[in-house]
């Protein structure tokens, strides 16, 4: 079981919520409490420690808020006084905190970095929701799927070896490189393979983020039909 596995019926619930909204901030925090406490007691059974519990915790936290405050509900107005990210991690601006502690994982991490991407796979945006160029928030959902699957980083790194297969050229072999025969070895070198080499690894990355993307929006929209069938 990995530590987003125990979290699923958090995120479950809270999506439950948004939607189909009933009741007030106050009957709802107490749901959630006691359903945080359940997964903190599950992510601990697993054996995970307290601080990539705590950490993971954290990054669903500030997911659920921003969701909880965006949702046109009756308690909407109220939630600013119940906050998760404020009563667990005594932070108000989880959005900006939660790009901040992603950067801060070390790479043996990848349990707590793949919840954090699970939250932005499910739409969290938090500092960057609201800009009109979407383009950080991709790059840092690209950057942390790429950690999650290193076998794309390796093929990443075989695509940039076929880009610069013979570094710069000496001050030597200048002349010899004015000669004719330049475009034509340049043609011979981007043969029809090496260019599958050079945009495989791109395809392969974004279909990869689509497919995480969309195992990930199953899972949830599953369990949320168990809850309510």
């Amino acid at each position: 079981m990995t530590l987003a596995d125990t979290l699923i019926p958090l995120f479950a619930q809270v999506r439950a919520f948004a939607a189909s909204p009933m009741g007030d901030a106050a009957s709802l925090t107490a749901q959630l409490d006691g359903a945080i406490a359940t997964a903190r007691m599950r992510a601990h059974d697993a054996g995970f420690s307290q601080t990539d519990i705590d950490e993971a915790l954290f990054a669903f936290n500030a997911w659920a808020d921003e969701l909880l405050l965006t949702t046109r509900w009756d308690g909407a107005g109220q939630w600013q006084r119940h906050l998760l990210q404020r009563r667990y991690s005594n932070v108000s601006n989880a959005g900006v905190v939660f790009y901040e502690r992603l950067a801060q994982l070390t790479p043996a991490q990848l349990a707590v970095r793949e919840v954090f991407y699970l939250c932005l796979a499910l739409g969290f945006g938090g500092r960057y929701a609201y800009d009109r160029n979407q383009k950080t928030l991709t790059d840092i959902r690209r950057t942390n799927l790429a950690m999650l699957l290193p076998d794309a980083d390796q093929l990443g790194a075989s695509a940039r070896a076929f880009l610069f297969p013979d570094g710069y050229h000496v001050a030597g072999d200048a002349a010899a490189a004015r000669g004719p025969g330049v475009r034509a070895r340049f043609a011979t070198r981007l043969t029809r393979g090496k260019l599958t080499a050079i945009l495989l690894p791109l395809f392969l990355l974004a279909a990869l983020y689509g497919v995480y993307h969309t195992v990930v929006a199953q899972s949830v929209d599953t369990l949320l039909t168990q809850i309510h069938p």
